[in-house]
Order: C-alpha cells, then structure tokens, then sequence
C-alpha cells in the first residue's frame, strides 16, 4: 500500500438538532448528537488502524468547524483537516477526489460516519481491490452506499444520483456501467440512520463490542435505560392492588306471619 493511498472521512460535527436526525423521534437531540459522536470517534480509530496511507476529516461547514471538530476529537499530527465543498453529496465527493487526485493521491477511499462497525479490514481491502478495478462501493441496506473508493477521477458517478433517497446506489451502478467503468462491490451492510437501525447495531455490537466500542458503549446506555424504564413498569403493574370481585347481592328472605 503506497503512501499515495488516501481515505477521508466525511464528518459533520456533533451539533444537536443537526446530525441523526431521522432519530430524533426515538432519542432527544443531545442523545442523537452523542451517538453520532460515538461514531465520529470509532470511524476515526478504523482509519488510524489502516498503515501507509494518508488520512484526511473532511468537515462539513467552515474551516473552523473543521478545526474545532479535529481538537474535539484530539487528532494526531498523522491527521490532516479540511472542510467539504459542493451543493450536494455528489459534488463534495467529486470536489475531494478532483483535490486528491490533483496533488499525486493514486487511490482515494472516502468514507461516512454510520457504519463505524466495518473494521480496517475492510477498508484494507477496498484499497487493494482498487489495484484492478477503477472504483469500490460498500452498498448500503437503505440503498446508498457507506464507503466508495476510485484510482481516477470519474464524474459520471457523480451526475444525477438522486441523493438522499433509495435509488443511489443502484444509479451510481448504472453510471458506471453505461461508460464501461470497472468496479467492484464490498460486502453490503446498514446505516445507523433510522430507529430501526438501533436495535440492530445494539444486537451486532453486544456480540462484538470490540468493533465499534464507543458507540457500543452509548447503545448500552440507552438499552440500559429502557431495561430500567420497562422493569418499573412491570413492577409498578405488579404491586398496584387488585379490586376484590363483586359479590352477588342478595336479597332478604321474606319474614314469617
């Protein structure tokens, strides 16, 4: 693996009310903002675990952001720091690829923040597997993808993907497929993005907490308190007396003359 090799997380800071935010019906948005803290924080020691390459946080909104979000998270000298440019996904991406590309970087990974569980072995791999192909994707269940890779600069994956929405991967693949660009897919895996998404990383990470421990660390937490929250309610139904059931009202016997 060259020096050459670069992976960039895409990040945003933990700002309440702005990230996780399709969890917000299911947690407070100080809860939503530590969760995804908690992944900002694994993601980050899954890159420092990947030798030989240079490692970028791309933050988004303005270079101070950027600096404060670097500090928060006590980035070593290895680290380097910059912020996303572009309207959408599509041309952040495009944008930090065309910069990395332009300044010698032969392979670039750029990764998210929602699947902290991936392991560095995974992105060991989608490096290597850029030695024969021109651009890995890591579908994603949601329909997007959480991890894409190139060795060139290629626009056309980048144009009309409706971001956001269920279709991107599968027209990210088209994309590539109509100019002939060869790719290869990684295992697929989830997104911590929705509630559902919750119980399932609370589930994988109970078995392997090893995989991503701060965020295993804050499902258990909240686990923790439901547990709690459902246990008084069980004990509170429990206690709580019962009416003794009705007798049948009798009536007085007639008396004798």
């Amino acid at each position: 693996m060259q020096a050459s090799s670069v992976i960039a997380v895409f990040a945003k800071p933990p700002i309440p009310g702005r990230v996780k935010t399709r969890l917000q019906g299911v947690l407070s948005p100080a809860r939503a903002a530590l969760l995804h803290r908690a992944c900002l924080e694994d993601t980050v020691a899954l890159v420092c675990a990947v030798p030989g390459c240079e490692k970028w946080l791309l933050a988004a909104g303005m270079p101070e952001d950027a600096s404060a979000l670097a500090q928060e998270l006590q980035l070593s000298s290895d680290w380097n720091c910059g912020t996303q440019q572009g309207r959408d996904l599509g041309a952040r991406m495009h944008n930090a690829l065309r910069v990395f590309f332009g300044t010698g970087a032969t392979k670039v990974v750029i990764v998210g923040t929602d699947t902290p569980w991936m392991t560095p072995h995974r992105m060991r791999h989608a490096l290597r597997v850029l030695d024969s192909a021109d651009v890995v994707v890591g579908p994603a269940a949601d329909g997007g993808y959480y991890l894409v890779g190139a060795r060139r600069l290629e626009p056309a994956m980048f144009r009309g993907i409706p971001w956001g929405r269920s279709g991107v991967l599968a027209a990210t693949l088209l994309a590539l497929a109509k100019k002939r660009i060869r790719y290869r897919l990684l295992p697929r895996d989830f997104d911590l993005d929705r509630p559902d998404d919750l119980e399932r990383a609370a589930i994988l990470l109970r078995e392997h907490p090893e995989r991503a421990p701060a965020l295993a660390a804050q499902l258990g937490k909240r686990l923790g308190k439901m547990a709690e929250v459902k246990s008084e309610k069980k004990k509170a139904s429990g206690s709580s007396p019962r009416p003794a059931p009705a007798r049948p009202h009798k009536k007085p016997r007639p008396g004798r003359a």
